[in-house]
């Protein structure tokens, strides 16, 4: 039986205050730029299950709201009033951690000897140890070289720091002292979180309260079933790539089948490539996990408002993901950068559900989250100081009625800018430049967001970058419904000057004393018919600076004459530009891919990907890997002469296995 609803109501205005405070305490409190300022960072509340029933919104990374700690909690056996659990291991923690700086803590919550919630979050540390300063680089090939791994472990017993476990943590890293601060201040946001609790439970009593976790995620349950029975039935699929895997330069395929029946959606990644041998395999245990589904997460909040953000919203979602392919890799494959690769998730969710139901669904953003991260000696200390500067985000991208968000991209949202004059605070550096990018944004009728450019000067000898998940610098982020797709981004060391050169994406750089190193993301994807943008927007673009007086005339058909609009000759160009380009023009689900992915997919057709990432999925483990980069390169070479087809994917297998003796 329910509680009444305006009980419910009650406590969740309570629940979401307690868990805000929460938030609130961890970020005035923590130690790390990354953490206090950037905000990746979060905690909320569980149930005795192990599954959130209140979780904040206002401050904090949003993707981690479905996450389940039951495997954590036992893996670490009985708790006592006063223990904190710790892990950051994937592994252990079956995906509840996802990566080795996030490191996770857990808190149970007593009332009266009686367990009946626990306080639960994450914290991203900037280093904890491994490789390279910041601990990630797409280049590690296990999760060994990525730092120090731990077990679901007690950090605290009844209240005491288990003082062994703390040392072994702070002496495998480059920040003791940051690390400590950052994890004492989540503890005291956990506690913050037990303090509410037992406020709630004095007024309301510990059965009304354990009946209220329930109910909460009932409500989000059911809220989400009925947003899926109002969408159309059927199967929508859509893939997208990460560039490169950064070992071969091979693209990684990311396929999703989203199949809406029933009041349920199943997304399936079956066809997505296997588990690579770099940092950007995303750890998932095979388990319904919120890293695959943040796009279908947006997507209902903004249908509506009124569903609360708590393990309810995936229980009417069910997942496919093959074991030992790129969204569920197995032990002990590296996992540093699976950020980036659920962007692209995001993506591929993003397009498929903009062919189910297409008139909700904004262009693609820019998909990346690069987070530039700087090393330089401390002689003070004598050892390296690691910063987080800024997380690189790209533009949004075009919205069904509305632009674009400039420079914020909705899958990063919930991360925060550092202001400029904090990083020259603490750390020896002149930001140089910080806007956005001109002609970055994707032209549409809704144009997509400007990316954004940071220059930075660093003055110190020795300095070391490390820019993990920098992304969309080949294939550019799609527009659709008669959109075009965003710009690219890229890298630049010393521009403007006789040094200048461009750069690939950066796995560890090093940097001499006043070189300026320029950053630049991608802009989003413009949504509907370009030319039908009002004359009036493109003006306003023009004359704020971000859009050029040729980029209006060739992308948007345009005429300026000085600051205004000459309207017939507008009208002229758009009629002659509408009556070349008649397949741009329309609405629904029409998408811009951009030169370069039309480029792989004239060469790797969909069916001929399908067919051979079937195949490798069909050898044994240890052999993919290898078959995968000796296969691509031979079809490359083949596709230079003819269109390859699945029968010449047969034959090469043949020849490989003989070559090898392949069982």
């Amino acid at each position: 039986m329910r509680l009444d609803a305006l009980t419910v109501e009650i406590l969740r205005n309570y629940l979401q205050g307690a868990v805000e405070e929460m938030a609130y305490v961890v970020e005035r409190t923590a130690y790390t730029t990354f953490v206090k300022e950037t905000a990746d960072f979060t905690c909320g509340l569980l149930n005795p299950s192990g599954e959130f029933f209140a979780y904040p919104v206002e401050l904090g990374v949003a993707s981690f709201g479905g996450i389940s700690y039951a495997q954590t909690l036992e893996a670490v056996g009985p708790l006592e009033p006063g223990d904190v659990v710790i892990t950051n291991d994937p592994y252990g923690s079956a995906a509840a951690a996802t990566h080795l700086p996030d490191i996770h803590l857990v808190k149970p919550i007593f009332w009266e000897d009686r367990l009946v919630a626990y306080g639960a979050g994450f914290l991203h540390s900037s280093d904890v140890g491994g490789m390279v300063p910041a601990s990630i680089t797409p280049r590690a090939s296990e999760i060994f070289q990525e730092g120090l791994r731990l077990p679901p472990k007690k950090l605290f017993k009844r209240g005491e720091v288990n003082r062994d476990l703390l040392d072994v943590i702070l002496a495998n890293c480059r920040i003791p002292e940051q690390n400590w601060g950052d994890l004492q201040a989540l503890v005291a946001g956990l506690t913050t979180g037990e303090r509410r609790m037992h406020e709630l439970i004095r007024r309301f009593g510990p059965d009304t309260v354990d009946k209220a976790m329930d109910d909460l995620i009932d409500y989000a349950t059911r809220k989400v079933e009925a947003l899926i029975r109002r969408m159309p039935a059927g199967r929508y699929e859509f893939s997208d790539y990460i560039e490169d895997d950064v070992v071969t330069k091979i693209p990684i395929r990311l396929k999703v089948a989203l199949t809406i029946a029933d009041g349920e959606i199943h997304l399936d990644f079956t066809g997505s490539d296997i588990q690579v041998s770099s940092a950007l395999n995303v750890p998932t245990a095979g388990r319904v996990h919120p890293f695959m589904s943040v796009a279908l997460v947006n997507y209902f909040a903004t249908r509506d408002r009124t569903i609360p953000l708590n393990a309810g919203v995936l229980r009417r979602v069910r997942m496919t993901l093959p074991e030992g392919s790129v969204v569920n890799p197995k032990f002990p494959a590296a996992c540093g950068v699976r950020y980036a690769t659920v962007l692209r998730i995001y993506d591929a969710v993003l397009g498929a559900l903009a062919r189910a139901v297409p008139e909700d669904i904004p262009a693609a953003g820019g998909g990346q989250g690069c987070m530039v991260a700087l090393s330089l000696p401390d002689p003070e200390a004598g050892r390296r100081h690691v910063t987080v500067i800024e997380p690189m985000i790209g533009g949004g991208g075009g919205r069904p009625a509305r632009d674009g968000i400039d420079g914020c991209d909705a899958s990063l949202g919930f991360l925060k800018t550092t202001p400029a004059e904090t990083l020259e605070a603490e750390v020896p550096i002149v930001v140089r430049r910080f806007h956005l990018i001109p002609d970055s944004a994707g032209p549409g009728r809704f144009r997509g967001g400007f990316g954004v450019r940071l220059d930075f000067q660093v003055f110190q000898p020795e300095g070391l970058v490390t820019a993990r998940g920098m992304e969309r610098l080949r294939f550019a982020p799609w527009g659709v419904a008669g959109g075009t797709a965003g710009s690219t981004g890229s890298v630049m060391l010393n521009p403007g000057t006789t040094a200048e050169r461009t750069i690939p994406k950066i796995e560890v750089l090093a940097l001499e004393p006043g070189d300026v190193l320029s950053v630049r993301t991608p802009g989003g994807g413009g949504h509907g018919d370009r030319f039908t943008r009002p004359p009036s927007h493109v003006l306003a673009d023009v004359l704020s600076g971000l859009v050029s007086r040729e980029r209006a005339h060739e992308a948007y058909g345009v005429v300026l004459d000085g600051d205004r609009v000459d309207e017939p000759a507008t009208a002229a160009l758009r009629a002659s530009r509408r009556s070349e380009e008649p397949t741009r023009a329309g609405t629904g689900a029409v998408f811009d891919f951009g030169a370069a992915r039309r480029e792989h997919e004239r060469r790797w057709p969909p069916e001929l990907q399908d067919a051979f990432i079937g195949l490798l999925m069909s050898l044994p483990a240890p052999y993919r890997a290898y078959v995968r980069r000796t296969l691509y390169g031979r079809v490359e070479t083949l596709a230079n002469e003819r269109p390859v087809t699945p029968d010449d994917l047969d034959r090469l297998l043949k020849e490989l296995r003989a070559s090898i003796a392949l069982k």
